[in-house]
C-alpha cells in the first residue's frame, strides 16, 4: 500500500505503487513480460572460475604434452633403442623374439605394451618411443596427485621442474627404462600414502601391482624398490624409541595390516615374475644380481671411492642441465633439517633422496638414464622447500630470481632435446654440436637416410639384405624390411664396415658414410668459454669419435627381350 504525504503547499503525494492500480499506471491486464533468452542464459551461465593455479596447471600439462609427444621420430634410434625397436618388431611380427642383445630378465611389459603399438600403429621410430613418452607424462601428472603431500605451490613446482627438466624430458623422449620406472615409483607412493589413509585389499592389490610394475621395468626401479624400504626403516625406529606402548601398538598392527603387507608382497612378487618371463633368458638371477648389485667396479677401492667415481659421473648433467632441481633440492633439505616442515612424508622424501644419491653414484653399473631416479626424489625434495618458500613475506622477490631459473632451464632443454639432439655427419670438424646425453655412439641422420635410400625401390622378390660382420642394431632397423640371408653374393644389399667389391662388372650403389659419432667430454681441458658454448648453443670441443659404414645396393639385371608367342603354342 502506498504511503501518501503533503508537501508544503497542502497538495498530496504517494510514493510507491498501489496494488490493483496497473491501468492507472499504463500496465494493462493481458500484457505479458517480456520472453526469457534461454540460449543466453545457458552460454553465459558461469562453469568455473579460473584461479592462478588453474592456469599454471594448463600451462604445465600442455608443454609436458608438446615436449613428450611431438617429432617423437624426429631422431633417429640410437643402438640400445634399436635392438629393443628389433626385439619388439619380432614380438609383434611373429610373436617370438631374436637374441638382439637385450639384458635377460628386465622391461617384459614394456617391450610388451612397444610390441602392442607396433601391431596397432605400425613399427617405426614415433610408435618405438610412445610408451616411454607417455611415461614421461605420468611423471608431471603425479606432481599433481602429490599435492596433498608437498603443499599445492609445491605440487607446482614439482610438476614446472619434472615438465622442465631437460634430462627426463630427454629420456621420455628415448627408448630408456628407467623412465617407465620413475614413473611407476611416484605412483607407487601415491598408493601407498592412499593406502596409509584408508586401508583396504583393493588398495593393497594395487600397491603391490604398481610396485610390481616398477621393479620389473628397470634394474632401477627394483633398486628403488629397496630404497623405499630402507627410507621407512629410520622413521619405524623413531616411533619405537619415541612412542608410548610400542609393543601393544605392534600387536595392534600385525592384526590389523598383516593381511594387506602380504597382499602387497604376493601381487608384487607376481606381477615381476610374469613381467620376466616374456623377455629373452627368462629369470636370470644372475644377470639381474649384476644389474642391482653395487659391488665391484674397476678402480673402486670402496664406497668412498665409488661415490666420487659417481659424482663425477653425473656431475655435469646435474650441474649444466639440471640446475634448478639442484638448487631446489639444496633449499628443500635445508627447509626439512631445520624442522620448519614437519612432516612425515618430507622426511622420508628426503632419506629418499639421500639413499638415491648414495646408491647411483656407488653402484658400478652407471647408466646416464639414470641419472631419472635422482632427479625425482631431488624435485620432491625441491618442491617441498619451494612451497614452504611460497609461504614467506620474501616470495614477492625471490620469485623472480626462481623464474629465471625456470626460463634457463627452458633454453637449455629445447636447445638439447630439439635443436642439437641428433649428431649430423656432415658439420665441419671446428665446428660440431652435441649434447650430454648421446654418448660414445649416436647415430647420425646419414644413418637413417641411406639406409632408406638403399631399401626404396627393391621389387619384394629382391628385397634381401646381407650383414658382413657385426653390423650396428640402427642399421639393421632401418633395413628392417629386407629380408636378411647369410650370403653376400646373393644379396641385393650388403652392409659391411668395408667398402663392399663389385665384381663382374655388375652395375650398383655405394652409399659409404659415418653412422654414428660419439663425443665424451673432457672437462679438464675445457675453458669457461667452452662450457658455456656448449650451453648456449650446443657446440663442443674436442676431438669426436666416429663409425663408418657402406651399404653396396645391386641393380637389377638388365630385362630379356620380350617373347611374343603365336596362337596355339
Amino acid at each position: 500500500m502506498a504511503t501518501a504525504q503533503k508537501d508544503e503547499h497542502g497538495e498530496e503525494w504517494r510514493l510507491g505503487i498501489e496494488l490493483g492500480d496497473d491501468h492507472e499506471h499504463g500496465f494493462a491486464e493481458g500484457v505479458e513480460e517480456p520472453a526469457r533468452d534461454l540460449s543466453r542464459e545457458r552460454l553465459e551461465r558461469p562453469l568455473h572460475v579460473v584461479t592462478a593455479e588453474h592456469l599454471a596447471w594448463a600451462a604445465i600439462a600442455a608443454y609436458a604434452a608438446l615436449t613428450r609427444l611431438t617429432a617423437l621420430g624426429a631422431r633417429p634410434l640410437d643402438g640400445l633403442e634399436a635392438r629393443h625397436a628389433l626385439y619388439e618388431f619380432d614380438l609383434a611380427s611373429t610373436g617370438t623374439h631374436l637374441a638382439t642383445g637385450l639384458e635377460p630378465g628386465y622391461a617384459g611389459w614394456v617391450h610388451l605394451l612397444t610390441a602392442g603399438f607396433f601391431s596397432i600403429g605400425g613399427a617405426n621410430d614415433y610408435t618405438a618411443r610412445v610408451v616411454f613418452a607417455l611415461s614421461g607424462l605420468l611423471i608431471v601428472a603425479m606432481a599433481f596427485e602429490l599435492r596433498h603431500y608437498v603443499g599445492r605451490a609445491g605440487a607446482l613446482a614439482l610438476g614446472a621442474m619434472i615438465a622442465l627438466s631437460p634430462s627426463l624430458t630427454w629420456y621420455s623422449r628415448a627408448s630408456a627404462t628407467a623412465t617407465p620406472a620413475a614413473a611407476m615409483a611416484l605412483v607407487t607412493i601415491a598408493m601407498f600414502m592412499a593406502l596409509k589413509a584408508r586401508p583396504g585389499a583393493r588398495r593393497a592389490a594395487a600397491l603391490g601391482l604398481f610396485a610390481g610394475l616398477m621393479t620389473a621395468a628397470d634394474p632401477v626401479g627394483l633398486a628403488t624398490g629397496v630404497i623405499f624400504v630402507a627410507a621407512l626403516i629410520p622413521l619405524g625406529l623413531w616411533d619405537l624409541v619415541t612412542g608410548k606402548h610400542v609393543m601393544l601398538a605392534i600387536r595392534v598392527w600385525v592384526d590389523r595390516y598383516s593381511s594387506q603387507l602380504v597382499t602387497v608382497i604376493v601381487v608384487a612378487a607376481a606381477v615381476w615374475a610374469v613381467s620376466q618371463m616374456f623377455v629373452p633368458g627368462g629369470l636370470n638371477a644372475a644377470a639381474i644380481a649384476r644389474s642391482v648389485a653395487p659391488t665391484g667396479g674397476a678402480g673402486q677401492t670402496g664406497f668412498a671411492a665409488g661415490l666420487i667415481a659417481g659424482l663425477r659421473f653425473y656431475a655435469p648433467i646435474l650441474t649444466l642441465y639440471e640446475f634448478a632441481i639442484a638448487l631446489a633440492a639444496a633449499l628443500g633439505t635445508v627447509v626439512i633439517v631445520t624442522l620448519n616442515v614437519r612432516s612425515r612424508f618430507a622426511a622420508w622424501a628426503l632419506l629418499w633422496m639421500a639413499l638415491s644419491v648414495a646408491y647411483f653414484c656407488w653402484s658400478p653399473s652407471r647408466e646416464a638414464a639414470s641419472i631419472a631416479m635422482i632427479l625425482t626424489p631431488a624435485a620432491v625434495v625441491g618442491a617441498i622447500g619451494i612451497g614452504w618458500l611460497h609461504h614467506r613475506e620474501g616470495w614477492r622477490v625471490l620469485w623472480l630470481p626462481l623464474a629465471a631459473v625456470a626460463a634457463l632451464t627452458l633454453y637449455v632443454s629445447v636447445v638439447g632435446n630439439f635443436v642439437r639432439d641428433s649428431p649430423d655427419a656432415s658439420e665441419a670438424p671446428w665446428a660440431r654440436h652435441a649434447n650430454l646425453f648421446r654418448g660414445a655412439a649416436a647415430t647420425t641422420e646419414q644413418a637413417r637416410l641411406y639406409s632408406r635410400q638403399a631399401a626404396n625401390g627393391i621389387a619384394p622378390a629382391a628385397a634381401t639384405v646381407a650383414f658382413d660382420g657385426d653390423v650396428a642394431a640402427p642399421l639393421r632397423w632401418y633395413l628392417r624390411g629386407l629380408r636378411p640371408i647369410a650370403n653376400a653374393d646373393a644379396a641385393t644389399v650388403v652392409v659391411s664396415k668395408a667398402v663392399p667389391q663389385v665384381t663382374g662388372g655388375q652395375a650398383a650403389a655405394i652409399y659409404h658414410f659415418d653412422w654414428a659419432q660419439g663425443w665424451v667430454p673432457n672437462f679438464g681441458n675445457a675453458r669457461a668459454g667452452d662450457v658455456i658454448r656448449l650451453l648456449f648453443s650446443g657446440q663442443i670441443w674436442g676431438p669426436v669419435t666416429s663409425d663408418d659404414v657402406s651399404i653396396m645396393v645391386r641393380k637389377p639385371a638388365t630385362s630379356a627381350p620380350t617373347v611374343i608367342l603365336t596362337p596355339g603354342e
